[in-house]
C-alpha cells in the first residue's frame, strides 16, 4: 500500500503506513554523515550552476549565470563527467545583490526545453534601499522569461553549440521565433513562451521585481509551474498558448528577532510534482534565520497551501520518489544551515524516511538543485561552488 501523508503542525514529514565548513573533501568525496556510501564529484569547474535536470538517457544539463553580461549557458554534462555547452551567449548579468542572474530552472519533454531567465540586472536600489529600476539600462530585453526551445533531435545526441547574439534576444523580444544551428548538424527553434512584468507596484520597497527560478512540467506537457522566488509566488503557465496565471501568492513571515525588517519574504525555490500536489521549497529572505525555512504542498485547484516540511534553514530544493516496498522517501536540499551566520556553515541533505530527517551530506558547497536516477538508484547533487555529486541511494 503506497504511503500517504499527513500534515503536521510542527512541520516535519508523517508518513502512515510507514516507520518513517565550506571545502570540508577528502580525496574529491564529500563527507557522509548517515553511514551511506561516500558520494563521489562527478564533475567541478560549472559557472555558477542554478538547477540540475536529467536527460532521457540519464545525462544532465546544468544551467549556468554569470555576472558578466550575454555569458549565460547550459551545459550538457555527460554520465562520464564530461561537459560542454548546448547553448552560449543567454542572457545573464549582476543581481542587485551582487551575484549573477541568468538562466535559472529547466523542464524538458521529448525534443522541447523550456528554461526560465532570471531577473538579470533590472533592479537596483536607491538611497534609501528602495528597488528601483536599473537607471543603467538592463542589457537584456527578455529576462524575467521563460524560453521554449523545439529541436530537431533529442538533447542526448546533439553534440554541438548554439550560441545566441544580442541582436537575436532583441528578435525573440520581438515575439519572433529564433533559429539556431550548432555547427554539428543540429538546430533549435526558441522563442519566447512567457514575458513576465519585470516588476509591479509594491506599497513597501516601492517595486517587486519578477525572478522564475523553478520549474515543473506536467506529465502530458500541458502545464508548466513556476515559482518567482521575488514575487514570492507559484505560476500557472499554458505550454500551447503561453498564459499565465499566479496561482499561490505566498505571504511574508513575521520577523520574530531583533535583526532585519518585520516582515521576511517567503522566497519559494523549487517547484515539484508530487502526485496531485506541487511541492514548493522555501529560502526565505534576510535575516535568513534558521528554523524559518520550509517547504509546503499546494493543492493548484484549491490554490490554497499546507506544511510539508518546516522547521529547516534555507531549503533549495525538495525531491520525493515512491521505494519499491511503496513507501516514499524524501530528500530535502539546505544552502546553509545557518545562511544568517558571518561565516554561514556549509549546506546539508537531509533524507525523510519516517518524520525525524536523517543528516546524508554534511558538509556541501552550496548546494542549489537535486536530481535522481530511479534506475541507477543514484541521487545527484548540484552545488553552486561548480560541483556535480553522485551519490548511491539504498
Amino acid at each position: 500500500m503506497a504511503a500517504t501523508l499527513e500534515r503536521r503542525p510542527e512541520g516535519m514529514i508523517g508518513m502512515k503506513n510507514q516507520m518513517n565548513s565550506l571545502g570540508a573533501v577528502v580525496l574529491g568525496f564529500a563527507v557522509c554523515a548517515s553511514g551511506w556510501g561516500q558520494s563521489e564529484v562527478l564533475v567541478t569547474g560549472l559557472q555558477g550552476p542554478q538547477k540540475l535536470l536529467m536527460t532521457p538517457q540519464g545525462n544532465f544539463l546544468v544551467s549556468e549565470t554569470s555576472m558578466e553580461v550575454n555569458a549565460g549557458r547550459i551545459s550538457f554534462v555527460s554520465r562520464a563527467g564530461t561537459r560542454r555547452s548546448l547553448f552560449e551567449g543567454m542572457p545573464s548579468g549582476t543581481e542587485v545583490a551582487g551575484g549573477g542572474s541568468g538562466p535559472s530552472a529547466m523542464a524538458l519533454r521529448d525534443r522541447t526545453l523550456y528554461v526560465s531567465i532570471g531577473g538579470g540586472d533590472t533592479e537596483r536600489r536607491d538611497t534609501t534601499g528602495a528597488s528601483i529600476h536599473n537607471p543603467a539600462g538592463i542589457s537584456s530585453p527578455i529576462y524575467s522569461s521563460v524560453l521554449e526551445v523545439h529541436f530537431n533531435a533529442s538533447v542526448d545526441s546533439l553534440t554541438g553549440t548554439f550560441k545566441m547574439t544580442p541582436a537575436q534576444q532583441v528578435a525573440l523580444s520581438d515575439g519572433e521565433t529564433v533559429e539556431l544551428v550548432d555547427g554539428a548538424g543540429g538546430s533549435a527553434s526558441v522563442s519566447v513562451l512567457v514575458d513576465f512584468p519585470n516588476s509591479i507596484m509594491h506599497p513597501l520597497t516601492k517595486y517587486k521585481f519578477s525572478n522564475p527560478w523553478g520549474l515543473a512540467l506536467s506529465a502530458d506537457g500541458a502545464t508548466l509551474w513556476a515559482t518567482d522566488a521575488s514575487q514570492n509566488s507559484l505560476v500557472k503557465i499554458n505550454t500551447s498558448t503561453g498564459r499565465w496565471q499566479r496561482v499561490v501568492r505566498f505571504p511574508a513571515l513575521r520577523n520574530a528577532g531583533a535583526v532585519g525588517p518585520p516582515l521576511i519574504d517567503a522566497v519559494p525555490t523549487s517547484v515539484r510534482i508530487h502526485g496531485e500536489e506541487l511541492l514548493v521549497s522555501f529560502l526565505t529572505g534576510f535575516p535568513f534565520t534558521p528554523g524559518y525555512a520550509r517547504v509546503d504542498a499546494v493543492d493548484p485547484s484549491k490554490k490554497t497551501s499546507s506544511p510539508f516540511i518546516y522547521g529547516v534553514s534555507s531549503a533549495v530544493d525538495v525531491l520525493c520518489r515512491s521505494k519499491s516496498d511503496g513507501s516514499t522517501q524524501c530528500f530535502l536540499l539546505e544552502f546553509s544551515t545557518n545562511q544568517s551566520a558571518a561565516q554561514p556553515p556549509p549546506g546539508r541533505l537531509l533524507r525523510y524516511d519516517s518524520p525525524q530527517p536523517e543528516v546524508v551530506l554534511s558538509d556541501l558547497r552550496a548546494p542549489v538543485s537535486l536530481a535522481f536516477d530511479e534506475t541507477a538508484q543514484e541521487l545527484f547533487i548540484l552545488e553552486l561552488s561548480g560541483r556535480l555529486l553522485k551519490l548511491p541511494v539504498h
